[in-house]
């Protein structure tokens, strides 16, 4: 795959790749016109590449997917003759198990989780009344809670009604571990299993790969989204480990950014945190502490 995400890269695509799934990334908002003209012609040299490696483009597989609520110059023109049918935007994505919307509410993807979650719960209460506590535990964990865990860096921002839905289904899965009645307060027995609760799982995955970004640990990508604030003169914050903060133009759509979120939750943390080096260190810390807010 080495040549083709060099043929891509000539004409200003982004390509990232995971096994057989190939993206292609390319932004409209600064110049329309030279983002189809770099798509035409990358499309056109992969076209010739594939032919020269004897494969063929599955025109039915590949999605369009166009992130934003501006209307789109997309048409079939986009579109290389020489690969086929010209795809049709979708309102959806599947990215590595994820489901994306052009607004990236999360919606669709709630609904799946929320939907397969709840199935699996009903299944497994049919069983747990055999099976032991720590059993039931691990089970549960493997079949639904992972999925909370998943990705759930991109719920980050979203709607605390979309992370309410998620909040029910900890809380359900609790209720199965330990056998207790609906009617009963979640919250401590949520400390018992040693359970963040969902909005705070959010927020540890985000500070942690905020800490990794911040210390170059992480990758490529990520590291140059973040950076350490530095002022131009000595001051007394020099010293505590801030991130830079970007400025944006719309607090509905960069304010959800990666680069935006994490480095205005990192400068909330204490600066004992902050300045903790040690990434295990710090995952420890930091989950004491989130444990610790109310």
């Amino acid at each position: 795959m080495t040549p083709l995400a060099n043929i891509v890269r000539k004409h200003d695509i982004i390509i990232t790749s995971y096994t057989d799934d190939t993206q292609l990334i390319l932004s409209l908002t600064k110049d329309p016109a030279s983002a189809k003209t770099n798509l035409q012609e990358g499309m056109k040299d992969v076209a010739d590449w594939m032919r020269l490696s004897r494969l063929k483009l599955n025109s039915e597989k590949t999605e369009v997917l166009i992130l934003g609520n501006t209307p789109s110059a997309w048409d079939d023109s986009w579109w290389p003759t020489a690969l086929g049918t010209a795809p049709t935007p979708t309102d959806h994505a599947r990215n590595l198990g994820f489901i994306l919307d052009p607004l990236l509410t999360m919606t669709k993807q709630d609904n799946a989780v929320s939907s397969a979650c709840f199935l699996t719960l009903r299944m497994l209460r049919k069983i747990f009344r055999w099976i032991p506590a720590d059993t039931r535990k691990t089970v549960t964990h493997a079949l639904v809670t992972s999925r909370l865990d998943y990705g759930n860096t991109l719920y980050a921002g979203t709607t605390a009604k979309l992370q309410n839905r998620l909040q029910r289904i900890q809380n359900a899965s609790a209720r199965l571990i330990l056998d207790i009645p609906r009617s009963s307060h979640i919250s401590a027995h949520l400390r018992h299993l040693h359970w963040l609760p969902v909005s705070k799982r959010i927020t540890f995955r985000l500070l942690t790969h905020a800490h990794k970004a911040l210390h170059d640990k992480g990758p490529e990508y990520l590291n140059r989204r973040l950076s350490f604030y530095v002022p131009t003169r000595l001051l007394r914050s020099s010293g505590l480990a801030l991130a830079a903060v970007p400025r944006i133009r719309r607090s509905t759509a960069g304010g959800r950014s990666f680069s935006f979120l994490a480095a205005k939750t990192w400068n909330s943390l204490p600066t004992s945190l902050r300045t903790t080096q040690d990434h295990s260190a710090f995952r420890r810390l930091l989950k004491t502490w989130l444990f610790e807010q109310r």
